[in-house]
C-alpha cells in the first residue's frame, strides 16, 4: 500500500488554463468563479475536456474529486482525480487503486469513509473500494457484492440505483434499497411517477436527506432517441415521488450536488462537466 501523501506527491502541480504557469491554490472548486442559474463548463481544459462519462464525486470536505473519461474508439475507461497537495490542486490522474485498466463509478460511502469504483478484470466488471487510514487510502478491497450502477447513497444509508427492468427502452429502471452488510437489501423499484415504460431513465442521484431525486430521463419522448435531460422530483410525505421536472434545457446524465449542496453538477451529452447555483432545483419544488 501506498501512503496517500506519498502518492499525492508524485502528482504534479495543477496550472490554471488562463494562466499557464500559475498554480491553482487550495481554494474551493478549483478556484473556479461560482457559477448562478446559467449552467457552464466546470473547470474547462482542466477536468472538462470533452471524454467525460461520469458524474464528479467530491469529497465531503471539497478536497477531492473523482470523475471517468471514455474512449470511444475502444469504450475503455478510466477514473481520474485531483486533490490538493501542499496547499495547491494537483493535475488529473488515475489515482493509485484505479491503474493499470479500466476503471469506472467512483462512489463515496455515506461517511466518506470508503471510496467503491468498478474495475475491468477482463471476464467483467467487479466492485471494489478503498479505505481510509491514517496513512491514506487503503489497498483495493473487496466486500463481495457488485456495486450497482450509479449508486448514489443518502445520509441514512439508503440507496439509489440503476438497474435491470425489461420493460424499459436499454433494459435500466431506477431502484431503491438499503444497503446493509450483506449489501443491497430491500431492493424495489420506483414507481411509474419516476420509471415511466419504455422510456429511458437512469443515473440517479439522491439528495443526502432523500428529499429529492435526480436523473436522466427522455421523457416525454418515449423511444430510444438519446434526448437525455436532467430532471428532478422531490419525496412527498406520504412516501410518493412528485411529477419530475426538467432543472435545464441542456442535455445531459450523471446528476450530482456539490458537498455542500450549494451546487449541481452533471455530465453534459458534450462530454463535459456543468455547474449550476443548486437554488436551480429548489425553484422547481415552488414552481
Amino acid at each position: 500500500m501506498r501512503p496517500l501523501a506519498l502518492i499525492l506527491l508524485t502528482c504534479s502541480v495543477l496550472t490554471s488554463a488562463g494562466l499557464a504557469q500559475t498554480p491553482i491554490e487550495a481554494i474551493p472548486y478549483l478556484g473556479q468563479t461560482p457559477p448562478g442559474n446559467t449552467p457552464v463548463i466546470f473547470a474547462p481544459g482542466v477536468i472538462s475536456k470533452g471524454n467525460i462519462h461520469s458524474r464528479l464525486e467530491i469529497s465531503s470536505d471539497g478536497r477531492e474529486m473523482y470523475w471517468n473519461t471514455v474512449d470511444m474508439s475502444t469504450f475503455s475507461t478510466q477514473i481520474l482525480s485531483v486533490c490538493i497537495v501542499d496547499g495547491k490542486w494537483s493535475s488529473p490522474e488515475p489515482p493509485a487503486f484505479a491503474q493499470g485498466g479500466n476503471s469506472q463509478a467512483a462512489t463515496f460511502s455515506p461517511d466518506g469513509k470508503k471510496l467503491f469504483f468498478r474495475i475491468d478484470a477482463g471476464d467483467g466488471w467487479v466492485a471494489r473500494y478503498v479505505e481510509r487510514t491514517a496513512a491514506g487510502w487503503s489497498a483495493p478491497r473487496s466486500d463481495g457484492h457488485m456495486l450497482k450502477a450509479s449508486s448514489s447513497f443518502t445520509t441514512a444509508g439508503r440507496v439509489y440505483f440503476s438497474s435491470t427492468m425489461t420493460t424499459k427502452v436499454w433494459n435500466s429502471g431506477i431502484f431503491g434499497a438499503r444497503y446493509a452488510a450483506e449489501g443491497y437489501a430491500d431492493i424495489v423499484p420506483l414507481d411509474e411517477t419516476i420509471n415511466v415504460p419504455q422510456a429511458i431513465d437512469y443515473t440517479p442521484y439522491i439528495s443526502p436527506d432523500e428529499s429529492f431525486l435526480l436523473f436522466a430521463s427522455n421523457r416525454p419522448r418515449l423511444d430510444d432517441k438519446e434526448d437525455l435531460y436532467v430532471h428532478v422530483s422531490f419525496h412527498q410525505s406520504d412516501g410518493s415521488w412528485s411529477a419530475p421536472r426538467r432543472v435545464c434545457d441542456i442535455q445531459a446524465r450523471f446528476p450530482s450536488l456539490s458537498p455542500d449542496g450549494k451546487y449541481l453538477f452533471f455530465c453534459g451529452d458534450d462530454g463535459n462537466i456543468y455547474w449550476v447555483d443548486a437554488t436551480l432545483v429548489d425553484a422547481l419544488k415552488d414552481g
